[in-house]
């Protein structure tokens, strides 16, 4: 499939797919997402007792001291960090699925664990799709910043958000997402909104030093204020 298109064939071709993230929807892979999504946790809370130790040692503590109470907030920042960030990860939905694969009559959910359940096609309210730009200003840094959201409408007021990481087409699979949900009036909707990064400071204003020169001269050769323009002649 080309790079970013997220309605793919699903594993067996029994399924359509929009797929957010590869794999998922099963124990292993759902271990593996757990242990990937807490590596970097302590390394995180590492780096704050880093500077614990940094400050304790300034302030006249112990070095032996200040790393046992920068350990203590690491590992307790580790053990109660790790699990929520695990449990938000596995939260995260990878894939839709829409069976039959032609004409859907159902979609489920399929996250990093085991996939949810079948769920009657007349449940998808619709989809809307937000994609947001932010764009460079003009002859300037940093480059253009896209993000896209894609929202499902379930029945009885459940919203599924997934944000697309890949730099998928919003038009093209919008139009994907039509060709295979308009035969069971599921509407799908695309929004766009843009706009530009802050203009950077004008590079030709005057500094400061500049400023009070340009005062300096204007008053000593005799411009509007200056002595000179009302002085009277040395004649008698």
């Amino acid at each position: 499939m080309p790079p970013g298109e997220l309605v793919r064939p699903g594993p067996d071709a029994a399924t359509t797919d929009v797929v957010f993230r590869e794999k998922g929807g099963s124990r292993g892979q759902a271990v593996l997402v757990a242990l990937a999504s807490v590596v970097w946790v302590p390394f995180v809370f590492g780096g704050a007792g880093l500077v614990i130790i940094l400050l304790m040692v300034g302030f006249g503590a112990g070095f032996a001291k200040a790393l046992l109470v920068a350990g203590l907030f690491a590992a307790a920042a580790s053990l109660i960090a790790g699990p929520v960030v695990a449990a938000r990860e596995l939260r995260h939905v990878r894939r839709v699925q829409f069976a039959p694969a032609r004409t859907p009559a159902r979609l489920r959910f399929v996250r990093a664990g085991r996939p949810g359940p079948w769920l009657p096609i007349a449940d998808l309210a619709g989809i809307h799709l937000h994609e947001s730009i932010v764009e460079p200003s003009k002859g300037h840094s940093p480059p253009a910043h896209r993000t896209l959201f894609v929202i499902m409408a379930i029945g009885g007021g459940h919203v599924m958000q997934a944000d697309d990481p890949a730099p998928t087409d919003a038009l093209r699979l919008k139009q994907d997402l039509h060709a295979l949900l308009s035969a069971v009036g599921i509407p799908v909707e695309l929004e766009t909104s843009r706009r530009r990064w802050p203009e950077p400071p004008s590079e030709r204003l005057p500094s400061g030093s500049a400023h009070v020169a340009a005062i300096v001269t204007n008053t000593s050769s005799g411009g509007p204020g200056s002595g000179n323009a009302g002085g009277t002649s040395g004649g008698m």
